[in-house]
C-alpha cells in the first residue's frame, strides 16, 4: 500500500511538472510571436516566465527598445496575471473559450520605468499640480517633468495593477486598484457593485453590469515622501520658512480651484491643512449609488456630481464629512509663470499642437453657433486651452477638456478670454 501511494504521488508530480513545462512554452510561444509582430516598432527582449503556486503567471525582466532611439527603453521588472489559484489558471483558457468570466482575476505590472521625458508637458497641463504647486512661485502648475527633476526624482519606478472578485452567486462584484509611484506615493481604489446576474456568461453579465448599483467607492492615497519634499522645495523657492510658506500656499492652494468655478468649503480646508502638516493617508469614500451608468451619463459637472452622490472624506484617521465644494463665479487665470527661464518644458506641446494661423477667430458673440465643436481658447495671459463647448452662460462657458485618460467639464470667463480658434 505504501508503494502504491509513493507511485501515486510521483505521476501526480511528474503530471504537475509537465503541465508547468507546457504552460510556460506556451505563453513563451506567444511572447516570441508578439516579439515578431512588435519587430517594425522595435525589440521586445523578457528574461524567463515563470508559475506561482497561488495561481499567478509571472512575466520577468521585459525590456521594450524602440528602433527610433529618441524615444528610450521602457522596463518592466515583472508583469503578471493572477487566477487566484492554479486549477483557476489551468482552467483561464477554457473558462473565456466558453465567454465566460472567471471567478477571480487580476493583473499587475511591477518596477515600470518609463523613457526619460515622457512625462514633459506644458506649464498648466496637469490639474493635480496646480493645486500641488498653488503658491511656489515659478513652479506654479510646472510641468511635470521639470517639478520632478528639480525636486531629485528620477527614474521613478512605477507598480499598478487591477483585479476583481466574482461572488460564488454572481451577485456582487469587488474591483480593486493599486498604482504605486516609487518614493513618491501610492493610490488605490476599491468598488463594490450589486450586479443581480443570471450566470458568469458573457451575454447574462453585460447587461447586468450595465445596470449594477455601486455599493460603495473608496479611493486612497499614502504618501511616501512626495508632499514634504514639495513643501521644502517651495519654501527655498518662495525663501519663506517652511511653516510660513505652508500657510502662504493652503491660502493659495484654495484660490487655486476658482478657475474650476467651484471652491472648497471650511471643512475641506481644515482637511486639507491637516493633510499637508503631516501627509499620511487620505480616503474619499462615494456611494451607494442606485445606478451609476444613468448618474455619469446625467452629470456635466464637480459640483453637480457632489450634490446627487452620498461621499465621506477622511484624513490620517479622522472623518470630515461630505467633500465640500462649493460653486463660484470662475475667477481669473492664475499669473502666467513662462517668464521663469529655469523651467525646460520641451518641445513637446509646440510639437504637437496644431497650426491655427490660418483658421479665422470666432467672435465671442457667435460661440453660440459653435456649441459641440472642438475649440481653441486663447485666454489673456497667453496660455491656450483646446476642448468641446458644451454651453455657454452669462459670466463663463463651459468646455469639455481631456485629462489623461478621461474628461472633465471646466469653466473658462468670458472675461479671460482674448480670442477662439476651431480646432481642425
Amino acid at each position: 500500500m505504501p508503494g502504491k501511494l509513493i507511485v501515486g504521488g510521483l505521476v501526480v508530480a511528474a503530471a504537475g511538472v509537465g503541465y508547468y513545462h507546457y504552460e510556460v512554452r506556451q505563453v513563451e510561444q506567444k511572447l516570441d510571436d508578439m516579439v515578431e509582430m512588435l519587430q517594425p516598432l522595435g525589440t521586445l527582449h523578457y528574461s524567463d516566465v515563470g508559475i506561482g503556486l497561488g495561481g499567478e503567471l509571472h512575466v520577468n525582466g521585459l525590456l521594450f527598445e524602440p528602433n527610433n532611439t529618441a524615444i528610450g527603453r521602457m522596463r518592466a521588472d515583472r508583469i503578471t496575471l493572477e487566477a487566484g489559484n492554479l486549477w483557476r489558471l489551468a482552467r483561464l483558457r477554457h473558462t473565456l473559450d466558453a465567454r465566460r468570466l472567471p471567478r477571480q482575476l487580476g493583473f499587475s505590472v511591477h518596477g515600470l520605468t518609463l523613457p526619460a521625458g515622457i512625462a514633459a508637458g506644458a506649464q498648466g497641463d496637469t490639474p493635480a499640480l496646480w493645486l500641488d504647486t498653488a503658491g511656489c512661485g515659478a513652479y506654479q502648475a510646472a510641468p511635470p517633468d521639470a517639478l520632478m527633476a528639480e525636486l531629485g526624482y528620477r527614474d521613478i519606478p512605477l507598480d499598478f495593477g487591477a483585479h476583481y472578485h466574482l461572488e460564488e452567486d454572481r451577485n456582487s462584484l469587488t474591483v480593486h486598484s493599486t498604482f504605486g509611484m516609487g518614493p513618491l506615493g501610492q493610490g488605490t481604489s476599491t468598488g463594490r457593485f450589486d450586479i443581480q446576474a443570471a450566470s458568469n456568461r458573457a451575454r447574462d453579465l453585460a447587461p447586468a453590469l450595465m445596470t449594477a448599483s455601486l455599493q460603495s467607492l473608496t479611493v486612497g492615497y499614502a504618501d511616501r515622501g512626495y508632499y514634504p519634499a514639495l513643501m521644502e522645495f517651495c519654501a527655498n523657492e518662495m525663501e519663506m520658512a517652511l511653516e510660513d510658506y505652508t500657510e502662504h500656499h493652503k491660502g493659495a492652494w484654495v484660490e487655486a480651484w476658482r478657475p474650476f468655478g467651484v471652491q472648497p468649503g471650511p471643512a475641506m480646508v481644515d482637511a486639507y491643512g491637516r493633510f499637508i502638516e503631516d501627509p499620511k493617508d487620505v480616503s474619499l469614500r462615494i456611494g451607494p449609488i442606485d445606478n451609476p451608468a444613468l448618474l455619469w451619463a446625467n452629470v456635466d459637472t464637480p459640483t453637480h456630481l457632489l450634490r446627487r452622490v452620498e461621499s465621506s472624506l477622511t484624513v490620517a484617521g479622522k472623518h470630515y464629512g461630505r467633500v465640500d465644494l462649493r460653486p463660484v463665479t470662475p475667477g481669473p487665470a492664475r499669473p502666467t509663470t513662462t517668464e521663469n527661464t529655469n523651467l525646460n518644458t520641451g518641445p513637446a506641446a509646440s510639437a504637437t499642437a496644431p497650426d491655427l494661423s490660418p483658421v479665422p477667430n470666432i467672435a465671442l458673440n457667435a460661440l453660440g453657433d459653435h456649441i459641440g465643436r472642438n475649440l481653441r481658447i486663447q485666454l489673456a495671459d497667453g496660455r491656450a486651452r483646446d476642448g468641446e463647448l458644451l454651453g455657454i452662460e452669462e459670466e463663463h462657458i463651459r468646455v469639455r477638456r481631456r485629462f489623461g485618460s478621461g474628461y472633465m467639464v471646466v469653466p473658462i470667463a468670458l472675461s479671460d478670454i482674448a480670442e477662439v480658434r476651431p480646432l481642425r
